[in-house]
């Protein structure tokens, strides 16, 4: 088996059909069609459950990993267990694969064995608009690139990674959240956003080894919208970078921080607009720790507005 395609089942049925179906319609175009598998991870098999009916169509065309949806990594990682395809590819319930992803994708990838992934564009849909990101890619080492552009991958669906780079010796998913005991600081959690799942992803593959980068759309997606929890797995994923490395070089560090930085202050900000003042102080003061240098030469505006924060708590 040369490819297996991972549905999640984190969605509405209707985004869960949408999504099993454009796994379908790629297999079906791909030249190794008959070499690719489809999992559905999560899907209820139940009868009279929404998503099983509305998978039902599909009968035949994918297997069923059973598990919990609201521990997506050991759910995942099962998934993997049971996939047998040498390469991967995940498709999060909002994503869609682009017609031709497949071939260009296997292509790159049996044809230079030390690359670890292949990854291309994503059209993202909002409202009536579709952007396509990212505007530029790279190939080759592309570690430090993803600390500092949070669109270089954009969608899950967008990337198809070597199954062995991450699945001997380790389950890519982490399931538990520990704690580093030198720093107090969360090493790895069971991420439920997939903006944080895939980013984690992209930094483990990223650390042990090379992609390669097409200019053309692989994917779509409806746009994510970010919300406190999703946010704060994001930086729980930029901790692990941090403190879970042996040691990172100064600019690299330096590119962490400035983007956990940001994350903070975004939490900060939705804490202040639902006028919990008392939170927003703490992720604001946490930004400020975590890079003082992300404020220098920022707009009077936003210190103003850091600054009305501190007051309204005080």
């Amino acid at each position: 088996m040369r490819l297996s395609l991972i549905v999640v089942a984190d969605g509405t049925p209707e985004q869960v059909r949408a999504a099993l179906e454009s796994a379908c319609s790629a297999r079906t175009a791909a030249r190794c069609a008959a070499q690719c598998e489809i999992l559905v991870a999560g899907a209820s098999e139940e009868a009279g459950d929404p998503m099983a009916e509305a998978l039902s169509g599909f009968a035949g065309d994918f297997r069923s990993i059973q598990g919990s949806l609201t521990e997506p990594g050991p759910l995942l990682n099962g998934a993997l267990a049971a996939a047998r395809g040498a390469y991967v590819l995940m498709i999060e319930a909002h994503e869609r694969i682009s017609a031709g992803a497949l071939d260009r994708h296997l292509e790159a990838l049996e044809g230079e064995p030390e690359l670890v992934a292949s990854y291309g564009r994503t059209a993202v849909q909002r409202g009536g608009q579709v952007r396509v990101r990212p505007e530029h890619g790279k190939g080759g080492p592309v570690f430090n690139r993803l600390l500092k552009e949070k669109h270089l991958v954009s969608s899950t669906a967008s990337l198809v990674w070597r199954r062995d780079a991450l699945v001997n010796g380790a389950e890519p998913f982490p399931g538990v959240e520990r704690r580093s005991a030198s720093r107090g600081v969360p090493a790895c959690a069971d991420y439920c956003s997939p903006a944080a799942r895939r980013l984690d992803l992209c930094f483990k593959l990223a650390s042990r080894g090379e992609f390669t980068f097409h200019p053309a759309v692989v994917a779509e997606r409806s746009d994510e919208t970010l919300e406190i929890p999703a946010l704060k797995e994001l930086v729980k994923v930029l901790l692990g970078v941090l403190y879970g490395h042996a040691s990172l070089e100064e600019k690299p560090e330096q590119r962490a921080r400035f983007r956990l930085a940001r994350h903070l202050v975004a939490i900060g900000k939705l804490y202040y607009r639902a006028e919990d003042y008392r939170h927003a102080k703490t992720f604001f003061d946490e930004a400020l720790k975590a890079a003082p240098g992300y404020f220098k030469g920022r707009r009077y505006q936003f210190l103003n507005f850091v600054k009305n924060t501190l007051a309204r708590e005080s």
